[in-house]
């Protein structure tokens, strides 16, 4: 299992919560995974996801919202099983504000050596996350 699982499961969060926060989402589960598993981390993305939808709706709306959520999840989850572990992925994370020339070097750097590297930028910082091959 690996991110594409954590990032299927965010999909039990509403839309505007996956918008606005997704990515540190995703980011953290990852980050956690390395201890605690993949499987952990599904789970408690599932719950959380879960837990916004009822807090978002009545009861009847949570539940026909949970329906669908989970049989979403269930595909998403179901694939990462069968597709097994190729074990945890090392994640690193460079950040900086403005022009960040030995920043850009290092990531240059972990390019080069197969791993792939995700430019986020936000009012003049920028982010890195990279994972490794």
């Amino acid at each position: 299992m690996s991110r594409r699982l954590l990032a299927g499961c965010l999909l039990a969060y509403p839309r505007s919560r996956r918008e606005r926060d997704g990515a540190y989402l995703l980011d953290l589960a990852l980050e956690l995974a390395e201890e605690s598993g993949f499987r952990r981390q599904a789970v408690s993305l599932l719950r959380g996801g879960f837990a916004e939808r009822l807090r978002g709706r009545g009861r009847r709306g949570a539940l026909l919202a949970g329906g669908a959520v989970a049989a979403a999840v269930l595909l998403v989850v179901g694939g990462g099983l069968a597709a097994g572990s190729d074990g945890p992925a090392e994640v690193e994370v460079y950040a900086c504000t403005g022009d960040c020339p030995e920043v850009a070097r290092q990531v240059a750097d972990k390019q080069l050596d197969g791993w792939t590297c995700e430019r986020q930028t936000e009012l003049g910082d920028v982010a890195w996350r990279c994972a490794s091959p």
